[in-house]
């Protein structure tokens, strides 16, 4: 008994010991362990915030740039839409300035209009001295010194159907003009103008007088001019309104020019000396 209790207290106190000491050297370790855990957690934690404030200054400067560039891009785009603005107004001005060189071939449909065209032309080829009263009537006009170049130059900046409604008034107006041409040659009504083309023409730039134009043919044309010219007025205000050309007007504008340009190269045929064989090349729509 006095043997074994003192073995049993030491061997008692050395693993009271060896627990203890198992124990510090744990608890070390784990502050050990947590001490540097949290000295790289705060390295990482400075890194992350040197990074995102570098990251920050480069969205800034990266910010400052692209509104710089977007302010020179809608600086420019201004720029170029005042441009073009000044341009359109200049284009309206030619376009206008070419239907008012187009005054004397007004007048000259104006007398034409009264008159039945193909009995006179008929009378004209027989009778030299009528001739001579035609060839006086229209000595104040001369369709090759009318200068029409502005109105090409216009072209690219109006309205496809500001355009159209030019290219009608031109056409009507000029036909008027070959029918005087023709009676002052003295040739005779030879089925030199396509009654039918010109027709089509004028429906597709007023389609409401159609029935009009079924029942009064090219004497009533002369009476449509005023309102071509209101018109073309009209398209020519709607585009300087910003107003958006629809599909339909598009295609409309597209019949029209067609139909002008058939008209044209029927005109063409007339013999060399006509009027329109002098007209300026640059002047034709």
């Amino acid at each position: 008994m006095d043997t074994w209790v003192p073995s049993i207290v030491t061997t008692g106190l050395l693993a009271l010991a060896l627990w203890l000491g198992r124990k510090l050297i744990a608890t070390r370790l784990l502050k050990s362990v947590e001490h540097e855990f949290n000295a790289k957690l705060e390295a990482v934690r400075a890194e992350f915030r040197e990074k995102e404030e570098v990251l920050k200054a480069d969205l800034r400067s990266k910010e400052s740039e692209i509104t710089d560039l977007r302010s020179g891009a809608m600086t420019a785009m201004a720029s170029r839409q005042m441009a073009l603005d000044k341009r359109r107004l200049e284009a309206v001005d030619q376009l206008w300035s070419a239907v008012s060189a187009l005054t004397a071939a007004k007048g000259i449909s104006a007398f034409m209009a009264v008159m039945k065209f193909e009995a006179v032309a008929e009378e004209a080829a027989r009778h030299p001295e009528l001739r001579a009263v035609f060839t006086a009537m229209g000595s104040g006009f001369d369709l090759a010194k009318v200068d029409l170049s502005g109105a090409a130059k216009a072209r690219p900046f109006v309205s496809p159907m500001a355009w159209a409604l030019f290219s009608a008034y031109q056409a009507s107006a000029i036909h008027a003009v070959l029918k005087l041409q023709i009676i002052k040659s003295g040739i005779g009504a030879k089925n030199l103008l396509d009654k039918d083309a010109v027709a089509k023409l004028v429906k597709a730039a007023l389609p409401h007088q159609a029935d009009y134009i079924d029942k009064y043919g090219d004497a009533g044309y002369h009476y449509l001019l005023e309102e071509l010219e209101e018109s073309l007025l009209a398209a020519m205000r709607k585009m300087l309104a910003g107003e958006e050309t629809d599909k339909a007007s598009i295609e409309r504008a597209g019949k029209i020019l067609k139909l002008s340009n058939e008209l044209r190269a029927n005109q063409s045929q007339i013999p060399p000396n006509s009027a329109l064989q002098g007209a300026p090349a640059s002047g034709r729509p």
